[in-house]
């Protein structure tokens, strides 16, 4: 019978952004393409909701000082 030796492991701990970099990077040049637009398109909705919100913000504080206080909440950002 054969004796199996086992060694102990080293239990290096790895990041989850180590192994995903390591999973993109193992892909096809197509998927990696691909990745990247999703992710620029993600943050391209992030600015945009962004601005709609510092917009949103600058015209609700511009009516506060103006005097234009608008006690219903639900109406603060309508146009």
């Amino acid at each position: 019978m054969e004796t199996i030796t086992t060694t102990p492991s080293s239990q290096t701990e790895i990041s989850a952004v180590d192994a995903l970099w390591a999973l993109i990077q193992r892909q096809t040049k197509a998927v990696r393409k691909e990745l990247t637009q999703r992710l620029l398109a993600e943050q391209d909705s992030t600015k945009a909701q962004q601005k709609m919100v510092k917009e949103s913000l600058t015209r609700a504080f511009n009516q506060l000082h103006a005097g234009k206080v608008n006690h219903d909440a639900r109406n603060l950002f309508a146009e």
